[in-house]
């Protein structure tokens, strides 16, 4: 089974259109490849507008990806909060915080993408997430990080959290007998590590940098946890624009954040990660053009193949 991996995309048909050729040659290699499926840990939009939706929902289509069996989502901050392009913005984005309807957002990104959620199963009758899907070998649980704004706890509608409820309802995932003894895939949003390079999510650079502070997951610890007394193989994310893979007490993470807007400038593509003789193969695939690349991240072997136990 081979699994593609992108993250944050930051479609903005208003202000970054010079993007969208990008992310349509993305999703056209991917579809043509031979991947089983396609995984998206959040941040499809810049600022949470219909049309960004939309648009990258009839380009799944249109290349026979807005299909459960080929595709699976999670849904990101700038998705439910969106974040900010001109200095206005600065000022205006924390009272537009306020007015939102955090549930209200979570329920029309699931009617934007509706077909990628069919066939999954939900333990809670109170949130949509977590949800599992069943992909024959694997398991792909899907969990929404994304933190409630607050003026205090979350100023910059950033950082991360994953409730008690939430935590509690990924177990009894777990427990479910036909998820027992399949490869276990963990798809979420926001990253396990510290981060040092400072976000480009948003057009005005001094609100990037600000929101550098708080791009954190709370309760990080005790997920890494869960995972490892469920035997989790590979968790999916993104949120820092870092394309990098690490490892934590035993369990394999990939970062695909950044797959157009790379901050470590690797150039546009896609992780793949091979599940195959009980290893995981993990590659970086660009897109072929000339980009600007620097060293890859000592942590990762990105590009270039490599095997684990």
């Amino acid at each position: 089974m081979k699994i593609a991996h992108l993250s944050d995309l930051h479609i903005c048909l208003k202000y970054k259109r010079g993007n969208l050729s990008l992310i349509k040659r993305l999703i056209k290699k991917i579809s043509n490849s031979d991947v089983d499926h396609l995984i998206i840990t959040g941040d499809i939009s810049d600022n949470s507008r219909e049309e960004d939706f939309v648009w990258f929902r009839n380009l799944l289509k249109e290349n026979e990806l807005l299909q459960s069996n080929r595709t699976s989502i999670v849904i990101g901050n700038h998705d439910i909060f969106g974040g900010v392009q001109t200095a206005s913005d600065i000022v205006e984005f924390p009272s537009k915080c306020t007015r939102v309807d955090f549930k209200d957002r979570i329920r029309k990104f699931i009617t934007y993408f509706e077909e990628l959620f069919d066939n999954v199963y939900s333990p809670s009758d109170k949130s949509f997430f977590p949800y599992v899907k069943d992909l024959g070998d694997a398991a792909i649980i899907a969990i929404n990080s994304v933190d409630k704004y607050s003026k205090i706890r979350n100023p910059f509608a950033s950082n991360g959290y994953v409730t008690k409820e939430q935590m509690g309802d990924i177990q009894k995932i777990f427990d479910l007998e036909w998820v027992t003894n399949k490869i276990k895939l963990i798809a979420i949003h926001h990253h396990f590590y510290k981060n040092n390079i400072s976000s480009k999510s948003s057009e005005h650079a001094v609100w990037s940098r600000l929101e550098n502070f708080t791009m954190k997951l709370r309760r990080k610890k005790r997920l890494i946890k869960l995972f490892k007394n469920n035997n989790v193989d590979l968790v999916f994310h993104g949120h820092s624009h870092e394309v990098k893979e690490y490892s934590r007490h035993g369990i394999k993470f990939l970062n695909a954040g950044g797959s157009v807007d790379d901050d470590n400038k690797l150039g546009p593509g896609f992780f793949v990660a091979d599940f195959s003789k009980d290893q995981i193969k993990t590659e970086y695939n660009m897109l072929p053009g000339r980009y600007n690349l620097k060293p890859i991240h000592k942590e990762t072997n990105l590009c270039v193949p490599y095997l684990t136990n």
